[in-house]
C-alpha cells in the first residue's frame, strides 16, 4: 500500500521513536531520537537514491513499516490498508445478495436464502437455478467465479436469470447488494434435554444471537446447556464480554486487561444479572479456542458457573488496538494482556508455541493444516488432535482458585476442568484419508454435491433417513465418476462408518438445513457426547462441578 508523501515526516518520528522506546508526540523530545531519526532519513535518501535498481521512495516507507512491526516479534501487529475491510471482518458482514450457492456444472444452484437479506426481498426459492449473472452465462463456473459474481459493493445491483422447474420461460431478476449478516449462533436440541450451541466468532451481535438460541431450546424444554467454542478463534471484546453477562452475576469481573498506558488497563465486568440462574452449562474448548473464547471460559470457570471440558486453549490472550493512519490506513498493535478473574494471565508466548511445534494461528502451516483436513473429508478433527494435543499436564504449572475454592491452573491458556481429547480415526479411516489425500481428491466437497443431487433425487427424504448401502455404493461411484480416480474397494469398505457419517451428515444439511446437518455431526463427536452423558445427571450448576471435579480426582489418582 501507498504511504501519503505529505506524511513522511510523521513517519519517520514514528519509526525512529518506536525505535528508541518511546514516543516524540510528548513535549519532551531526547536528542538522541531526534538523532536517531535524522541517521534514518539519511539511510532512506541512499536507498532512494543510489541503490543499484531504482526504487520508489514511498515503497521505502512501507517497507520500512514492515520491517520495524516484524522485529516486534508480535505476530498480531500489522499495517492495515483501507481496502482490506476490517469492520466487515469483525461484523460479520459482507456485501452480498444472501444465498448460499452451488456452483455445478448447469449453473449456480440455489441451496438457501439468508435471512433479511437482498435475496430474501425477492421471489427466490431452493433450488433455483441462476443461468447467468449480468449477461455471462454460469455453465461450468467454479466456486469461487460464482462466489466472486455475486458479491459485490453495497448499493451495486447485479442481474441474474434463473430458471425454475415448472416454469417455461426463465425469470429475469435484478438484486441490490446490501449488507448480510452470517448468524454465528447455531443450535440443536439432543436427547435427555440437553440444549446444545455452536457458536463461531464474537462478532458484532452475537449476544443477542447465542441469547434467541438458548432462549428456543429452553422453550423445547432444554434443561441443560453445551456452548461450544471449539475452533472460535474470537473476535471483538465487548461481544465477549456481553456473552460472559449472560451467564454471570452483576458485578462479577469478566476480564481484566493490563497495559503499559494507563488508559487500555481496564477491569470488564458484567453489567447484569445471570439470564439463566440454575442453568448446568458445560463449556467445550480445544487448542483453536482463541482470544474471545478464552476470556468467556476462563471467566465463567472462575465464578464456578459453567463446567470447562476439552482441551487446553490456544492461548492468545493479548488486546489489539487499532491507531488510525492518514489515508484510511490503521496500525494494529499488542497494547495490553488479558487475565482471568482469578489472575490467571490467558496468553503463551509466541517462542513457547514455537518450541512446541504447534500451529500459529494465521500461519502457513495452519492454512496448510486446515486445507488437508477439509480435503480429507473431516470436520478437523485431525487437526484438533494436532494442534490442540498441547501438554496436559498441569504438573508445574501455577495453581490458581475458583471462587469456591476450586483449583485452576495457569501457564497461558484454558485449562479445562474436565480433559477429554476429541475421537481419532481408526486405522482403517486413517489409511482412507490417505489415500484421499494423496490423490487429490477433494472429498468433503464431493459428498456434499451428491448430497445435493440426492435430496434434488428424493423429495419425500425425511429427517431420519438413514444411510444404506445402496446410498453408499451410489456415492462411491459418484466420487470415482467425478475425481477420475479408480479406488481401492476394499479400503472404501473398510472405513465405511466414516463413509456412511459424511453421507448422513451432508445429506442432512443439503435437505433440511445447518442445524440438522449439525445433530447428524455431534453423534459421533466423543466430546459432545461426554458433555451431555455430565449433563444428564445433575440438575444444577453445583452438582455438575461436584461431578467434574470427582472425575478429575479419578483420573488423576
Amino acid at each position: 500500500m501507498k504511504l501519503r508523501r505529505w506524511w513522511v515526516t510523521a513517519l519517520t518520528v514514528l519509526l525512529a521513536s518506536m525505535a528508541s522506546g518511546g514516543w516524540l508526540l510528548q513535549q519532551e523530545q531526547s536528542e538522541d531520537v531526534l538523532e536517531d531519526a535524522a541517521l534514518f532519513e539519511i539511510v532512506h535518501r541512499y536507498m532512494a537514491e543510489r541503490f543499484v535498481e531504482e526504487v520508489d521512495p514511498g515503497q521505502l516507507y512501507d517497507m520500512a513499516v514492515v520491517g520495524l512491526l516484524g522485529q516486534l516479534g508480535d505476530p498480531y501487529a500489522a499495517l492495515i490498508g483501507p481496502d482490506e475491510q476490517q469492520a466487515a471482518l469483525l461484523s460479520n458482514n459482507y456485501g452480498g445478495v444472501g444465498m448460499r450457492i452451488l456452483a455445478e456444472e448447469e449453473g449456480i444452484t440455489v441451496l438457501s436464502i439468508i435471512p433479511n437479506s437482498p435475496s430474501s426481498r425477492l421471489d427466490l426459492r431452493r433450488d433455483d437455478r441462476i443461468v447467468e449473472v449480468d449477461g455471462r452465462s454460469t455453465t461450468g463456473w467454479t466456486q469461487e467465479e460464482a462466489v466472486g459474481a455475486l458479491r459485490g459493493p453495497r448499493g451495486e445491483a447485479v442481474d441474474v436469470t434463473v430458471r425454475r422447474a415448472g416454469e417455461l420461460e426463465p425469470l429475469r431478476m435484478t438484486i441490490v447488494r446490501d449488507e448480510v449478516h452470517i448468524v454465528a449462533a447455531l443450535s440443536a436440541r439432543l436427547e435427555n434435554g440437553v440444549g446444545y450451541v455452536r457458536l463461531d466468532g464474537f462478532s458484532r451481535r452475537v449476544r443477542g444471537e447465542l441469547q434467541a438460541a438458548i432462549n428456543d431450546l429452553l422453550a423445547r424444554e432444554a434443561s441443560s446447556l453445551i456452548l461450544d467454542l471449539r475452533y472460535n478463534r474470537g473476535g471483538i471484546l465487548r461481544e465477549a464480554v456481553e456473552v460472559a453477562d449472560l451467564f454471570l452475576a452483576q458485578g462479577d469481573q469478566v476480564v481484566d486487561t493490563r497495559a503499559r498506558d494507563p488508559a487500555d488497563s481496564h477491569v470488564f465486568t458484567a453489567p447484569g444479572p445471570d439470564r439463566y440462574p440454575g442453568l448446568p452449562v458445560v463449556v467445550l474448548v480445544n487448542g483453536l479456542s482463541a482470544s474471545a473464547s478464552e476470556i468467556v471460559a476462563g471467566s465463567l470457570q472462575d465464578y464456578d458457573r459453567a463446567l470447562i471440558l476439552g482441551t487446553r486453549t490456544y492461548g492468545k490472550g493479548v488486546m489489539q488496538s487499532l491507531f488510525p493512519l492518514p489515508g484510511g490506513s490503521y496500525l494494529r498493535l499488542t497494547t495490553g494482556t488479558w487475565y482471568t478473574p482469578s489472575g490467571r494471565s490467558i496468553h503463551r508466548q509466541l517462542a513457547e508455541r514455537e518450541e512446541a511445534g504447534e500451529f500459529i494461528i494465521g500461519s502457513e502451516a495452519f492454512d496448510a493444516a486446515v486445507a488437508e483436513a477439509v480435503r480429507a473429508g473431516g470436520d478437523l478433527a485431525e487437526l484438533a488432535a494436532a494442534s490442540a494435543g498441547v501438554e496436559q499436564d498441569t504438573a508445574g504449572r501455577p495453581v490458581y482458585h475458583t471462587v469456591s475454592g476450586r483449583t485452576v491452573y495457569g501457564g497461558g491458556g484454558i485449562m479445562p476442568d474436565l480433559i477429554v481429547r476429541p475421537d481419532t480415526l481408526t486405522a482403517e479411516e486413517e489409511k482412507l484419508r490417505q489415500v484421499l489425500v494423496e490423490a487429490e481428491i477433494p472429498f468433503a466437497d464431493l459428498a456434499f454435491r451428491y448430497a445435493v443431487r440426492y435430496r434434488r433425487e428424493h423429495p419425500d427424504l425425511r429427517p431420519d433417513f438413514e444411510v444404506t448401502p445402496a446410498v453408499r455404493e451410489g456415492f462411491l461411484d459418484y466420487l470415482e465418476e467425478n475425481s477420475g480416480r479408480t479406488l481401492d474397494r476394499a479400503v472404501l469398505d473398510a472405513a465405511s462408518d466414516l463413509i456412511d457419517y459424511q453421507l448422513a451428515r451432508q445429506i442432512a444439511t443439503a435437505a433440511f438445513g445447518e442445524s440438522a446437518g449439525l445433530r447428524r455431526s455431534l453423534g459421533r463427536s466423543r466430546q459432545v457426547q461426554a458433555a451431555a452423558r455430565l449433563l444428564g445427571m445433575v440438575a444444577s450448576p453445583k452438582q455438575l462441578l461436584t461431578l467434574g471435579e470427582e472425575l478429575r480426582n479419578q483420573s488423576e489418582g
